[in-house]
């Protein structure tokens, strides 16, 4: 079970319900207890007014005296009995009528609590104990029934259970209302993670409860980190390029000319590869100006991303007039990394610059995957070429400046995302370029 939520939920349900049934047996253990206390001291007082009740006569017999017992034991079944024994006499309640109670031997002084069957079908609690009186031992013994009590207990039990099933399902309700309330700051910062991933916010809010701040606080840091590296790498490799510029140019400039003294051979290789290497710097430092300066494994929005390369593609080819049409729904976007998809639409677009005439076209819509369309009007390829066009180092035209590393590196992250490319020839009589990528990417 992954959710937070669900483990909570499980966590607390069966902590409650551990709980009502707990509180259930105590109420119900407790309550039994007192009822039978209270019934054994009943009864005992009861023997102790027997007790107190018995005379002698002057012949030396042994009786009770008047009214020293309630009511309760002249009734017939009545469920309150006694019996007093001795050696010499043997007194029982009117209300055994023909029947009888079992007395235990006792010793004097000793008390014996039972649990037996009575008359009437009846469950009885019956108390008996031996006292010296009158110089005679006598055994007292005193019942009750406790069928009207069990009963009554029964009853209270099974109310008592609703009402702990009741408060049970409340208290899981509220125990559900009480976590969802608590886990909204979870959803807050899983809001502001997608608002972060589309570049909408460059950080997250520290407005969330005291466990959670220490992981914002270090997301946020890793991000200002991830900036911090990405733009060192990027000033690092536009500066690399830079003061390189300069001694390429010399060596070019020496490889050129004929007053140096190497064999032409070798001036014409040095200045091949010299070539090459002003070649890679260029693409490096489009590729630092195309990328820009967005956080890295930000969600790509086509729509907003893409009106910036455009004004940059514009600015780099300003001799060509450039109409670059571009066709995307402003809700579209593609959960892959943002520097990937930059790289993948600004070599295509780069590529359909350079060799367009004038008009650049580009369309992005969703079909069973993801689909981006690119053409210019350029010269275009015949079929031979357009199989070599993805091979690295390979170009069209050898005679426009370039590595040939564009769409190799634009096949590259197309298989990264286990996507597809087609080139074909466009309607506007250049090259067009399909990109097909899976929805999920």
């Amino acid at each position: 079970m992954r959710s937070l939520q669900s483990r909570l939920h499980l966590g607390l349900g069966i902590s409650l319900f551990i709980i009502t049934v707990l509180v259930w047996w105590l109420v119900n253990t407790s309550i039994s207890h007192i009822s039978h206390q209270m019934m054994l001291t009943r009864i005992e007082h009861d023997g102790q007014a027997l007790l107190a009740g018995l005379q002698q006569s002057p012949e030396g017999k042994l009786g009770l005296k008047k009214l020293q017992v309630g009511h309760i034991y002249r009734q017939v079944f009545s469920g309150h009995y006694y019996l007093i024994s001795s050696d010499k006499l043997q007194l029982r309640s009117h209300s055994l009528w023909d029947q009888t109670l079992q007395q235990p031997l006792v010793k004097t002084g000793e008390t014996i609590v039972q649990s037996v069957d009575g008359p009437d079908g009846q469950r009885l609690l019956q108390w008996t104990s031996r006292f010296e009186r009158f110089n005679h031992a006598i055994s007292i013994t005193v019942a009750e029934d406790t069928n009207d009590l069990l009963s009554a207990l029964r009853t209270f039990n099974l109310y008592f259970a609703l009402a702990a099933v009741l408060i049970f399902i409340s208290l899981l309700l509220i125990q559900g209302l009480i976590v969802r309330q608590s886990l909204r700051s979870l959803s807050a910062i899983k809001q502001q993670l997608q608002a972060l991933s589309t570049g909408e916010i460059k950080s997250l809010s520290k407005q969330v409860p005291s466990e959670i701040l220490p992981l914002v606080d270090e997301v946020n840091h890793l991000l200002r980190q991830l900036s911090k590296q990405l733009k060192r790498s990027r000033n690092s490799t536009g500066n690399l390029a830079h003061s390189l510029k300069h001694p390429l140019n010399l060596l070019m400039q020496l490889a050129e000319s004929e007053d140096t003294k190497l064999p032409k051979e070798v001036r014409d290789e040095l200045h091949i590869n010299t070539q090459q290497i002003l070649q890679l710097m260029e693409r490096e430092l489009k590729r630092a100006r195309l990328v820009g300066s967005g956080l890295p494994g930000q969600r790509f929005s086509p729509h907003k991303e893409l009106a910036g390369l455009v004004d940059v593609l514009q600015r780099v080819y300003h001799d060509k007039n450039l109409n670059i049409e571009c066709d995307i729904l402003p809700q579209l976007g593609l959960s892959a990394d943002r520097n990937d998809m930059l790289e993948l639409f600004g070599n295509l677009l780069d590529n359909a610059c350079k060799w367009s005439a004038g008009q650049v076209r580009c369309k992005v819509y969703h079909d069973t995957s993801l689909i981006i369309q690119i053409e210019d009007d350029g010269i275009g390829c015949d079929d031979q070429q357009l199989s070599t066009l993805t091979q690295r180092g390979v170009r069209a035209d050898e005679t426009t400046a370039g590595s040939g590393l564009g769409l190799a590196i634009v096949k590259d992250i197309v298989e990264l995302y286990l996507g597809e490319i087609e080139f074909s020839r466009s309607e506007l009589g250049g090259l067009s370029v399909l990109v097909s990528l899976p929805i999920g990417s």
